[in-house]
Formats: structure tokens, C-alpha cells, sequence
């Protein structure tokens, strides 16, 4: 299975996206959810479409999600995000500064908040729950 690599930005008037490898494959919405299914049917028309793109994509792909550190926590607001400096070992003021867009993560704190959120997403995925 293909990925298509899309990137997720945010404006004053909500969300909007586009795939990287699409020409013309743009989304836009008021909430992340919007963006994705607006992302989702722009891709369904161009590949349909495009015969070079049935060829490369029309058994399937996966989208993987380019977003700035900025955006993460309105799009999986359920994180907390003193709870998430702890597991990645940040110091949580700092990060919150990230996050308000006081202050900009040099590429090595923003590695660091990606590996705290893979801990988190490895922990979630071990989870097996029993009824």
C-alpha cells in the first residue's frame, strides 16, 4: 500500500490541507474532521480522474498527516499536555509556549515532542481491553 503524504495547516478560518504527491488535491474545513473527509473526497476525484494515479494509488493507499506542532494538540485535544512533558521528560511551561506560539521549538525539542506523543500512541496500542 501507497502513502500519500498530506499537510495539515491552520489559518483565522480553520483548516486546510494538501497531498503532496496530488496536484490539485486540496481540503479545507472548520475542524480537523472536515479537513480530513473534504482531504479525502479531493483525493477520491483526482485519482478517479487520472489514470496515472488509478495505476499508482487505485488498490489503496494510506495518508499520513503532516501537521506543526502548533496544530497536534487542536487535533487530538484529549491530550494533556502536562501529562505529555512528563512521559517525554519536557518541561510542560515550555511546551505550552509551543504550543500558544510564543515561543518557536528548535527541530531537536520538536523531535522530542514527536517521540513523547509515539510513547504515547505505543502505549494506547498495547492496550487490550476486556469485557
Amino acid at each position: 500500500m501507497r502513502t500519500l503524504n498530506a499537510v495539515i495547516e491552520r489559518n483565522e478560518d480553520g483548516y486546510y490541507a494538501y497531498v503532496k504527491q496530488i496536484d490539485g488535491s486540496v481540503g479545507g474545513g472548520a475542524s480537523y474532521s472536515e479537513v480530513k473527509e473534504s482531504l479525502d473526497e479531493m483525493i477520491d476525484i483526482c485519482i478517479n480522474e487520472d489514470i496515472e494515479l488509478q495505476k499508482k494509488y487505485g488498490s489503496g493507499y494510506k495518508i499520513k498527516f503532516e501537521v506543526s506542532l502548533q496544530s497536534v494538540f487542536d487535533l487530538i485535544p484529549e491530550v494533556n499536555i502536562s501529562q505529555l512533558a512528563k512521559l517525554g521528560k519536557l518541561n510542560p511551561g515550555l511546551l505550552r509556549q509551543y504550543l500558544s506560539g510564543s515561543k518557536t521549538a528548535s527541530e531537536l525539542q520538536a523531535i522530542r515532542v514527536m517521540e513523547a506523543i509515539d510513547k504515547l500512541a505505543n502505549k494506547l496500542n498495547s492496550i487490550t481491553i476486556t469485557v
